[in-house]
């Protein structure tokens, strides 16, 4: 009972907040049902393990960017990856053992969290994305991201291009007011890691 009196009052905050930017909330949550990124992890922190891992994005960017540059929606971006992730972890993999390393490596396409991230010129808000996620050895070093959909990792894309193509104008108007949205960008950030951060506690209890 004192653990469900608990979880409603820190859902009533989480609400509160989110009441209070609605508007903005609502654009954040619609671009995220838009987007898929990509995730790589290092094995450490090393500077040979995070120089490997830039070496895996450009390999996998090599590999697949192609691919994704004639995708059309994020539905369309999952269905390729899920097909082709075996592809995917032999890419990496082969990248791995050809820099001198014998480090396992995972792929998966996965909904995860990102805190509010800067690409360019554009903030890309804090929310729950489908994302590519690689993991290499212990995967306990600093994280790479991009955005693989629409295809902005590409070396010839132009980032505004690209989004234009995907979000509209109020939400493109978002990502690049960085500057008069920063209050309302750290709220949604905070709101949505209170609700990850609770989730995952009664998750874990129950």
């Amino acid at each position: 009972m004192k653990n469900t009196k608990v979880k409603a009052l820190i859902c009533g905050f989480i609400f509160s907040v989110l009441f209070s930017f609605t508007g903005f909330f609502n654009r954040c949550d619609c671009i995220s049902s838009k987007i898929f990124r990509l995730h790589i992890i290092a094995n450490s922190n090393s500077k040979e393990d995070q120089d490997l891992k830039l070496k895996v994005r450009d390999r996998i960017l090599k590999d697949f960017g192609e691919y994704f540059g004639g995708l059309n929606d994020l539905i369309a971006a999952k269905e390729l990856t899920g097909e082709n992730i075996e592809k995917i972890k032999k890419s990496a993999k082969d990248e791995i053992i050809l820099n001198g390393y014998d480090y396992d490596v995972d792929a998966c396409v996965t909904s995860m969290y990102f805190n509010n991230r800067k690409y360019g010129d554009f903030t890309i808000p804090a929310g729950k994305y489908d994302a590519l996620r690689i993991t290499i050895g212990q995967a306990q070093g600093k994280n790479w991201w991009c955005v693989m959909f629409p295809p902005m990792c590409l070396p010839a894309a132009s980032a505004k291009d690209e989004l234009e193509e995907v979000l509209n104008p109020y939400e493109m108007d978002l990502v690049e007011g960085e500057g008069k949205y920063k209050i309302k960008f750290k709220a949604v950030e905070l709101a949505v890691e209170l609700k990850e951060f609770f989730d995952n506690v009664f998750e874990n209890a129950f």
